[in-house]
């Protein structure tokens, strides 16, 4: 059995959940981390307890997102593979969507790919093919975050506050994945008309693959994935910070288009 950790798990993550709740600056607990014998345990362990005293709040837990998953990525950071949180119900959006800019500190966005689940994911082993008659759709969307810094936390650090998720906007139509070549996808994103991605095979890795890594990460934690739940599959551009209004717009091929506008 591992060691445990060096701190109050249960504290630190009400701790972290307080601070997003008010969005308060980012504290680093990267040092706390550290001093586990186990860091990177320590910080999943910090997440579950973040999200105990969030996800009553928030409606329970909606979908989850991957983190880190682009080619090369995780491993660059030092990480035994992509990260993974989860998205609460009661952010989870429907294009197009109008959030106040003043309920962040630091927004950051991703536009992503989001898999709709129709069937439950669980007991762990699965792999892109075998996940793919769970899922029933594919969609574009955006990933909204509050990083509440206008800089790149520790990647321990970001894996204990929930890697900064404050929810997902969801476009279409959307499509069911067996009809989508994912590498022939346009991605098309603009910020107030100007275009800031236009790509083709932007997605860090394929969707399925992306769901399938997700369900790995939760079964082995003792958590089912459910039907309907929403999974942000990986950014097709860099996270990017905005500050005040302004109108996003992700264009995404066949799959349809998502909209967001900050007031």
């Amino acid at each position: 059995m591992p060691e445990a950790p060096s701190f109050d798990v249960a504290a630190l993550g009400a701790q972290i959940a307080a601070e997003a709740a008010a969005k308060a600056p980012f504290a680093d607990c990267s040092e706390a981390l550290a001093a586990s014998p186990d860091p990177l345990a320590a910080a999943w362990d910090v997440q579950d307890a973040m999200r105990a005293v969030l996800a009553p709040q928030r409606g329970g837990v909606g979908g989850r997102k991957a983190a880190f998953n682009g080619p090369g990525q995780w491993e660059a950071l030092g990480l035994p593979g992509p990260a993974a949180a989860p998205v609460y119900a009661a952010q989870v959006r429907t294009s197009p969507a109008r959030i106040p800019a003043a309920d962040f500190r630091a927004f950051w966005f991703e536009p992503e790919i989001i898999a709709i689940l129709g069937a439950e994911l669980s007991g762990g082993g699965w792999t892109a093919g075998t996940v793919a008659p769970h899922v029933a759709r594919l969609h574009p969307g955006f990933e909204v975050m509050d990083r509440r810094t206008d800089g790149n936390p520790p990647p321990l650090a970001a894996i204990a506050n929930g890697v900064f998720n404050e929810g997902m906007v969801i476009g279409g139509p959307g499509l069911p994945p067996g009809d989508v070549e994912v590498g022939a996808l346009h991605s098309r994103v603009t910020l107030d008309g100007e275009v800031i991605l236009d790509r083709t095979g932007a997605a860090p890795m394929h969707p399925l693959e992306a769901v399938a890594r997700l369900a790995n990460h939760f079964n082995a934690r003792g958590e089912a994935l459910a039907a309907g739940e929403a999974l942000l599959c990986g950014a097709h551009l860099p996270p990017r910070m905005h500050v005040g209004p302004g109108v996003l717009r992700f264009d995404c091929g066949a799959l349809g288009v998502a909209e967001l506008t900050l007031i």
